[in-house]
C-alpha cells in the first residue's frame, strides 16, 4: 500500500496508462505482475496506485493474484470483487485504474431513535383489537472500520431516544413489537410516547359522552352503530345512549367522507339541585327597569311607588331551603344534587316576627326595606347614593326620603312627607308635602321644567337658576343667583325668605315672599333687574283666578261668533240652522258673565284682606341695594335707581305705598 497521504491518485483519463511501480530489480527475467494501493484521506477508499506488469514466466496479474497482493499488503478491507475486476481488466488493458475504489471502509452508524411503523392510515381511529403499528427499538451508534482493518469511532455519541406506552395509553405492546388497540382513538405518536386519543369523551360531571365519527378505521373498517354500542358497552356507559344520533351523525360522516365531531351519543339525567332559601314579598316591589307607556315607548326613570304598607300586616315570609333530587350519570351511578343554601333574614326596624321566625310582620305604616340581611320598615327611605339610571325616580305613597348623594338632571322625587337630600339638586324635580332640604346646591339650568315644590320649607347651601314653590320658609345658606339664560328665579313662599350668610346674595330672577326676606345684598353692581316681592298667594285664590281666566275665554269666544250685544239682536244674524246651537252659547255666555262679576267681587275682596295682613312683612338688606333692584307691594312697584345702603321696604296700607326706611 502506497503512503501517499493525499490518498488514492485518481486519474483524470483512464486512458492514461498506469504508474509503475517502483522499487523493482529489472534484471530478473520473470517476475510477477505487482501492484501497489493507494487510499482516500479518511481511509475509506482503496485503489490501485500503480502497477508493474509481469515479466518472463512470472505470474500475471488478475483477480486472485490482486486480492492476493491485498492480503499481503495487511489490508482487511473486504474486495468488491465487480470493482477489482474492472480495475484488473484496465490495467491488463494499459489503462490507469486509479479512479476505480476496489474496496471500502465501514462508516460509523450514528444513532436512531425509536420509531413507529404504522400498518395503517393513522387519519383515522383504531378500533380494541386491532393492530396499528410496529414499534422500532432505539438503536445505538455503531463504529465503522477503514480499508486498513482499524476502528472508526461513531461520531454520535448520544443517547438515542425510546418511545415508551404508558398504562393508560389505550394500547399494548405485544412481544414481537406489534402495537395493539385497547380502546377506540386516534393514534398520536410523540418523541417518547405513544398513546390514543379517545374518540368517545366522557364529561368530566359524567353526564354525556362526546363522539367524533369517521367514515371508517385506520384498517379501512366502515365505522357502524354496531361498532359505537360495543365500544360504549366497552366503556361501561349504560344510560341515556342516543341510537338515533348515532345513525344520522355516522350516514353524514360516509356522505362527507370527513369526520363529523361534537356528536352527543349518550346523555344522563341531571340532578335537580336545591333551592336556595328565600324571602317570598307579599308586597308590590317597584319596577326593576322602567313603565311602558300607552304608546309602548319605555320611560327608564319612572318605576312607580316606593312600597307601602300597613300597621299589623304581614309584609315577607321566609322559605327554607330544599335538598334537592339526585341525577345519573352515563354509568348508571346516582349524581348528588347540591342542597340549597339557607337565607338568613334579620327583622329590623318595626318588623316583628311569627310561625318560628318564618313570617315578618310590620308594626307601622311604612315603607319596607329589604336588603344586606335584613327587613325594615320606616317612615324614612334611605336612597344609598344618587338619584339616577340606577335607582330611576323615587315616589313615595308614604313617609319622607332621604338621599345621601345628589337628584340628577331629569329625575323625580316625591314624598307626601319631606325629602332630605345630602348632595345636590340638579336638573330635576322634587316634591314634598313637607320640607325640602338640600346639604348642597340647587344648581339648575333654566331650560327644562324643573322646579323644587314643598308643603313646607325649602332650605339649600345655595340656588342657581332654581324655580322653588315652598308652603313654608325659604332658607339659603349662600346665595341665590340666576345665569344669563334667565328663566327666572321664582320662590313662591308662605312664611319668609333669609340668605343666612353674612355676605349672602340675591342677584337676577324674582323672590316672592309672604312673610319678608332678608338678605346682605341685592342685585349687582352691574345692574341685573332683581324683583323682590311681597305677595299672599292660597290655593283659594288661585282657583279663583283659574276660573277667571275660563269664563274670560268662554266670553270672548262666543263674541267672536255672535258680536257683544244683546242676545235676541245676536241672533237676527244667524242662519236659521245655526239659531238652536247659536241660542245655547249665547246663554253659557250670560251665566258666565254673572259668574265673572261674582269672581271679580270675591278676589277684590280677598286682595284687600291680603294686603291688610302683608302689612307686618318687611324686605331687609342688611348690606345693600343695587340699581336694578325692583321691590314689589301691594301691586305697586319700586325701582332702586342708586345704591341704598342697610335698608328696609314695607306696605303701607293707609297711604297705600311702599315706603323705604333705614335700619
Amino acid at each position: 500500500m502506497t503512503g501517499r497521504s493525499a490518498g488514492c491518485a485518481m486519474a483524470e483519463e483512464e486512458s492514461l496508462p498506469p504508474p509503475l511501480c517502483e522499487g523493482g530489480n529489472p534484471a530478473v527475467a520473470d517476475a510477477d505482475a505487482v501492484v501497489r494501493f493507494g487510499a482516500t484521506r479518511d481511509r475509506m477508499k482503496l485503489c490501485v496506485s500503480c502497477y508493474s506488469p509481469a515479466r518472463g514466466a512470472g505470474a500475471p496479474l488478475s483477480l486472485e493474484r490482486l486480492e492476493e497482493l491485498l492480503h499481503l499488503a495487511g489490508l482487511r478491507a473486504e474486495l468488491d470483487r465487480e470493482a477489482a475486476a474492472q480495475a484488473v481488466a484496465l490495467l491488463l488493458a494499459g489503462r490507469d485504474a486509479r479512479s476505480v475504489a476496489i474496496a471500502r471502509g465501514l462508516r460509523p452508524l450514528p444513532a436512531r431513535d425509536a420509531w413507529v411503523e404504522p400498518l395503517g392510515d393513522l387519519n383515522f381511529p383504531v378500533f380494541p383489537g386491532q393492530t396499528f403499528g410496529r414499534l422500532h427499538p432505539p438503536e445505538p451508534a455503531l463504529p465503522g472500520r477503514d480499508v486498513t482493518g482499524e476502528a472508526v469511532p461513531p461520531t454520535d455519541q448520544r443517547r438515542p431516544r425510546n418511545i415508551d406506552i404508558p398504562p393508560d395509553a389505550g394500547c399494548v405492546l405485544t412481544e414481537d413489537g406489534l402495537l395493539t388497540a385497547t380502546a377506540c382513538g386516534l393514534v398520536r405518536v410523540s418523541d417518547t410516547q405513544v398513546r390514543l386519543e379517545p374518540v368517545f369523551l366522557v364529561a368530566g360531571d359524567r353526564l354525556s359522552v362526546t363522539a367524533a365519527f369517521y367514515p371508517h378505521d385506520a384498517l379501512g373498517l366502515a365505522f357502524t352503530a354496531r361498532r359505537v354500542q360495543e365500544e360504549l358497552s366497552r366503556m361501561g356507559v349504560a344510560v341515556g345512549v342516543r341510537l338515533g344520533r348515532v345513525e344520522e351523525s355516522l350516514s353524514r360522516a360516509r356522505e362527507a367522507g370527513a369526520a363529523v365531531e361534537g356528536v352527543v351519543v349518550a346523555r344522563g339525567r341531571p340532578p335537580e339541585h336545591g333551592r336556595d332559601g328565600y324571602l317570598e314579598l307579599y308586597y308590590t316591589e317597584r319596577e326593576n327597569v322602567g313603565t311602558v307607556s300607552e304608546s309602548g315607548r319605555i320611560d327608564w326613570r319612572d318605576r312607580g311607588f316606593s312600597p307601602v304598607v300597613e300597621e299589623g300586616s304581614d309584609i315577607a315570609r321566609l322559605h327554607p331551603p330544599t335538598e334537592g333530587v339526585p341525577g345519573q350519570d352515563v354509568f348508571g351511578d346516582p349524581v348528588p344534587p347540591r342542597p340549597g343554601k339557607p337565607l338568613v333574614v334579620r327583622p329590623g326596624r318595626n318588623v316583628e316576627v311569627a310561625e318560628a321566625g318564618m313570617l315578618f310582620r310590620s308594626r307601622i305604616t311604612g315603607v319596607v326595606l329589604a336588603g344586606k340581611g335584613a327587613l325594615d320598615v320606616s317612615e324614612l327611605l334611605d336612597v344609598g347614593g344618587d338619584v339616577d339610571y340606577a335607582t330611576g325616580n323615587i315616589r313615595l305613597a308614604h313617609g319622607s326620603v332621604r338621599i345621601k348623594g345628589t337628584v340628577r338632571s331629569g329625575f323625580e322625587v316625591a314624598a307626601p312627607g319631606s325629602v332630605l337630600v345630602d348632595g345636590v339638586v340638579e336638573d330635576a324635580r322634587v316634591e314634598a308635602g313637607g320640607d325640602v332640604a338640600v346639604r348642597g346646591g340647587i344648581f339648575m339650568s333654566g331650560e327644562t321644567p324643573a322646579f323644587i315644590r314643598a308643603g313646607g320649607g325649602v332650605s339649600a347651601a345655595y340656588t342657581h337658576n332654581a324655580r322653588i314653590m315652598a308652603g313654608g320658609d325659604v332658607t339659603i345658606a349662600h346665595y341665590i343667583t340666576c345665569g344669563t339664560v334667565q328663566a327666572g328665579y321664582r320662590v313662591y313662599a308662605g312664611g319668609r325668605v333669609r340668605v343666612t350668610d353674612a355676605k349672602g346674595k340675591i342677584m337676577g330672577g324674582l323672590v316672592i315672599c309672604a312673610e319678608g326676606l332678608e338678605v346682605f345684598e341685592a342685585g349687582s353692581p352691574m345692574g341685573v333687574t332683581t324683583v323682590l316681592a311681597v305677595s299672599r298667594e292660597n290655593p283659594e285664590l288661585r282657583e279663583l283666578m283659574q276660573e277667571k281666566r275660563r269664563l274670560r275665554a268662554l266670553v270672548d269666544r262666543v263674541n267672536t261668533q255672535f258680536g257683544e250685544g244683546a242676545p235676541d239682536a245676536a241672533l237676527e244674524r244667524v242662519p236659521a240652522e245655526r239659531r238652536e246651537e247659536a241660542l245655547s252659547l249665547l246663554a253659557d255666555r250670560e251665566k258666565a258673565l254673572g259668574r265673572l262679576k261674582e269672581v271679580r267681587r270675591t278676589l277684590a275682596e280677598q286682595a284687600q284682606s291680603e294686603l291688610s295682613r302683608g302689612e307686618g312683612a318687611r324686605i331687609v338688606i342688611r348690606g345693600v341695594a343695587h340699581p336694578g333692584v325692583v321691590i314689589k307691594m301691594g301691586g305697586r312697584s319700586l325701582h332702586v335707581d342708586r345704591p341704598l345702603e342697610r335698608g328696609q321696604f314695607f306696605w303701607n296700607a293707609e297711604r297705600r305705598e311702599i315706603v323705604v326706611a333705614g335700619l
